[in-house]
C-alpha cells in the first residue's frame, strides 16, 4: 500500500524529494534536470506475488543478451503448436503480470512468449526508456519470432505499436491501458509532479533524451505510428484507471481504422490484466 508521504503511485516519489528538487531548481537548472532524469528513467522493482508464480513455474525461462543495449533480459516461454503471441508489460511491471492472459492463451493452443523489459523484473537493473523497449522487442522478435500477435500493457502498449515502423509485422495487436497518444504528455505529467516549469523541463528532457537514445521521443507517438497499421487492433481500457486516462484509448480508437474498443469498469490500471472478461475478450480476439 502506498504511504501518505508518497505523492505518486507510478514513480513512488516522496514529498521530501519534491520539495528538495523545487529548492534546487532555484539554484541550478542543470542539477535539477539531472535529478529529473535519474528518477524518470529508473524503474521501481516490486516483489512477485504468489498469483504470478504458477506462470513462472510453468514457463521455460532463459536469459537473452540484447546486443544493442549491452543488457540481459529474462524470457518466459510457454510453447504450443499454435500461433505465436508476444506479451509486453508496462513501466514498473514484469512478465508475470500477464499470468492470466498467458495461461488462457496457452490453454487455447497459442505459443506464448513474455519478457521482463530492460531494467524490470529479473532483467538487468538499469535506467531505461521507451526506445530501449522497442530495441528489446525487435531482438526478441528476431530470435524467438516472428510473432503472429502482440499484447502490450501501459507503456508496453506504446512500444508494441511502434514495432511495425521498425519492420516487425503482427497480424493482431492488443493494447491495454495505453497511457498516452502523445509521448510528450508523459514528460509533462512527470514534470508537473515537482511543481516546476512544465514546458521548460519537458523541452529539456526531450532534447536530452533525443541525444541519449538517438531517437526523438515524439517520433514514438501512437497518434503518428498507428495511422498506417496493417494489423487488426483491439484496444482495452478501464473507465476508472487513475494511472492512465481512458480518454487516451478512446482517442486511439478514432485513429486506428477498424479497431475494436472495449471499456471495462472497476479494474484500475493493473488488475485489468487478470480480469476474466478482459482475458476472455483477448483470447477470443486472437483466435477469431
Amino acid at each position: 500500500m502506498v504511504q501518505r508521504e508518497i505523492v505518486n503511485r507510478y514513480y513512488l516519489l516522496p514529498r521530501w524529494l519534491i520539495f528538495s528538487v523545487k529548492m534546487i531548481d532555484i539554484i541550478s537548472t542543470k542539477v535539477t534536470l539531472r535529478i529529473l532524469e535519474y528518477f524518470f528513467y529508473k524503474p521501481v522493482k516490486f516483489n512477485v506475488p504468489q498469483r504470478e508464480r504458477e506462470f513462472i513455474s510453468k514457463s521455460a525461462i532463459s536469459t537473452m543478451s540484447i546486443s544493442r543495449l549491452a543488457a540481459d533480459v529474462e524470457i518466459y516461454r510457454m510453447e504450443a503448436e499454435g500461433e505465436k503471441v508476444l506479451l509486453v508489460h508496462g513501466w514498473n511491471g514484469r512478465a508475470g503480470q500477464f499470468h492470466a492472459i498467458a495461461q488462457s492463451c496457452h490453454d487455447a493452443g497459442l505459443d506464448v512468449t513474455a519478457l521482463d523489459l530492460p531494467g524490470h523484473g529479473k532483467s538487468d537493473d538499469r535506467h531505461t526508456a521507451l526506445p530501449e523497449f522497442v530495441d528489446a522487442i525487435s531482438e526478441i522478435y528476431a530470435h524467438h519470432g516472428p510473432f503472429d500477435h502482440v499484447i502490450g500493457h501501459s507503456i508496453g502498449a506504446i512500444a508494441v505499436l511502434n514495432g511495425p515502423r521498425f519492420g516487425l509485422t503482427f497480424r493482431k495487436i492488443v493494447t491495454i491501458s495505453i497511457p498516452a497518444t502523445k509521448v510528450r504528455s508523459l514528460f509533462q505529467s512527470f514534470t508537473e509532479m515537482f511543481g516546476l516549469s512544465v514546458e521548460k523541463y519537458t523541452d529539456l528532457l526531450i532534447e536530452r533524451a533525443s541525444k541519449k537514445y538517438n531517437a526523438d521521443p515524439n517520433s514514438f507517438d501512437p497518434c503518428i505510428v498507428s495511422k498506417d497499421l496493417d494489423s487488426e487492433v483491439l484496444i482495452i481500457h478501464c473507465r476508472d484507471d487513475e494511472d492512465a486516462g481512458v480518454s487516451e484509448s478512446i482517442q486511439l480508437n478514432t485513429m486506428v481504422d477498424g479497431s475494436e474498443l472495449y471499456i471495462a469498469s472497476g479494474l484500475g490500471h493493473r488488475r485489468i490484466l487478470r480480469d476474466a472478461e478482459v482475458v476472455s475478450r483477448v483470447v477470443d480476439f486472437l483466435r477469431a
